[in-house]
């Protein structure tokens, strides 16, 4: 039977390159999951902006939808005028760190709205614009909504 014997001065330090090596490897594992983590969690927060920015926009919609059926004259005007921004004191949802525009088109006649006599009464198209833009970034999100009012032919 032969018994092979090495002393320890013969390993010249093998074990300690092994664990060297394990270490390093374990640590660029570490170093690339807290990378994908950061890239994850930039992921989702743009995503909730997007989401906020939609929101908003679509807010500003509904609130100048509720605005011009308070004040038809905007109606006129735009008739006549083809398009309005609408900016200032107009603009009632615009939160912090929003950049937003508002913008009202006449677009032309056609068929009055339903229930209303296509002999008597003539449908002017209208498209009411927003945009909400977070500042600093590239997240936007246009919205456009179009509506149809009745008049006199």
């Amino acid at each position: 039977m032969n018994i092979i014997t090495t002393s320890i001065s013969q390993q010249r330090g093998a074990t300690l390159m092994v664990s060297l090596v394990l270490l390093l490897v374990l640590t660029v594992i570490g170093i690339s999951a807290v990378h994908n983590t950061s890239l994850q969690s930039r992921m989702s927060l743009n995503s909730q902006f997007q989401v906020q920015a939609y929101q908003v926009a679509l807010s500003e919609i509904n609130a100048q939808i509720v605005d011009l059926e308070q004040d038809l004259g905007v109606l006129d005007d735009t008739l006549l005028n083809g398009l309005q921004e609408r900016t200032g004191d107009d603009v009632f949802m615009q939160p912090d760190k929003y950049e937003q525009t508002v913008s009202f088109e006449y677009q032309g006649e056609g068929l009055p709205p339903v229930g209303y006599s296509v002999d008597a009464y003539v449908g002017r198209l209208y498209e009411l614009n927003s945009r909400a833009q977070l500042d600093n970034t590239g997240i936007f999100s246009d919205q456009t909504q179009g509506f149809n009012y009745a008049g006199p032919k």
